[in-house]
């Protein structure tokens, strides 16, 4: 049954990363599957509390850094349901490799958006300098509309695959 959760959290990987949305039917994929595999395959109804309770605190999480306009709505139902598949015994660690992954997924949109436009370091350099001598109202003369514009966006649903793997991984 894992594997076909982990097919289908692939295919919510590549649907994010190509089109930067999270279809609701593949969450609910993940969701039926697990819930048939903890309730009829292993018959453990404390597993299954345990693990709506922290499908629920991972989505209230979620749900409070989506009000902060750090999450998309797609981002903060896979959190959920990624909370609800782990379970309580398994959260923290893949907190911990899903951050991890993060920074690294980030690093590389970083260097690939200074890839694109070299000039662009310049210019960072000069903001984060005038910043620091004169705080964010310094800053307000080096921002033009262009810049407000391009801004990257990194799915983050690939980086939730890539943490869970990892973590997965090192489980074992």
């Amino acid at each position: 049954m894992d594997i076909i959760v982990w097919v289908v959290l692939f295919a919510v990987a590549v649907s994010d990363a190509k089109e930067h949305r999270i279809p609701n039917y593949l969450l609910l994929v993940i969701f039926v599957l697990i819930f048939v595999d903890i309730t009829i395959i292993d018959q453990d109804f404390s597993l299954l509390f345990y693990s709506l309770i922290t499908g629920i605190t991972c989505f209230i999480v979620a749900l409070l850094l989506y009000f902060l306009r750090v999450m998309a709505p797609g981002d903060v139902k896979l959190l959920g349901v990624i909370g609800f598949w782990v379970g309580s015994e398994h959260i923290l660690g893949s907190v911990y490799w899903i951050a991890v992954s993060s920074v690294i997924v980030g690093l590389f949109y970083a260097v690939l958006r200074l890839a694109d436009s070299p000039d662009q370091l310049r210019t960072i350099v000069n903001k984060y300098s005038m910043l620091a001598q004169f705080g964010s109202s310094g800053t307000k003369v080096l921002r033009t509309p262009k810049q407000i514009e391009q801004h990257y966006r990194m799915p983050f649903a690939p980086v939730v695959v890539i943490g869970l793997a990892l973590y997965f991984y090192f489980l074992n």
